[in-house]
């Protein structure tokens, strides 16, 4: 089994450090991601000029489940024959696809993160493993996240089906769904209409 010895000075003391295989591997995989994260935040971030990105680079920021679903689609998409550049431009065009669908932000809802301790967690993972669950403010404020993915999405539907205000009548005011598909309208500003009225 391959291992690596690392060698770290902790206050006067030389003390070795080795890593198995598996711990070698996790860490690969971790620093694999990070680059990625870091490519996705970038190729963002170049595409911002265009005027069908609805995304940029502080939304994965903000959301880490939109970075996760960048990163999990890209590895479904992953072809040896395909270059590292083609690989992230099939996946942002994927982004613009799919981010048109109720369907997106419904996973969104089911995956929203809860950071806890620092640590970024699953909500499963603190039901199971937490025995402070129900008390939780971490879990409480990813619940909202969740609660609001799932409005985001019912407001998509409503206005596909004709059901939304500005279906109405013609003078009716656009509705989110509406300004979010013509690209005049940032997710961020749903997540963050509520604070803004408060501070109004």
């Amino acid at each position: 089994m391959e291992e690596l010895a690392i060698e770290r000075l902790i206050g006067k003391d030389n003390i070795t450090i080795t890593l198995t295989e598996e711990e070698l591997e996790k860490a690969y995989r971790i620093k694999e991601k990070r680059y990625l994260e870091e490519d996705f935040a970038n190729a963002l971030a170049d595409a911002a000029q265009n005027p069908d990105t609805r995304f940029h680079t502080g939304h994965l920021e903000e959301f880490p489940e939109l970075l996760n679903w960048l990163c999990v689609c890209f590895d479904d998409f992953y072809d040896a024959n395909m270059s590292h550049n083609d690989l992230m431009e099939l996946t942002l065009n994927h982004l613009q696809d799919a981010s048109l669908t109720p369907e997106f932000f419904i996973s969104f809802a089911r995956c929203a993160p809860a950071v806890c301790m620092g640590a970024e967690k699953r909500m499963e993972d603190c039901e199971q493993n937490c025995a402070q669950y129900h008390r939780c403010s971490f879990i409480a404020e990813a619940n909202d996240r969740s609660r609001q993915w799932e409005k985001l999405a019912s407001l998509l539907s409503m206005h596909r089906s004709g059901n939304c205000t500005c279906s109405k009548d013609n003078n009716a005011e656009v509705c989110p769904a509406a300004k979010y598909l013509t690209g005049t309208w940032d997710i961020s500003e749903f997540f963050h209409s509520e604070d803004r009225k408060e501070a109004a």
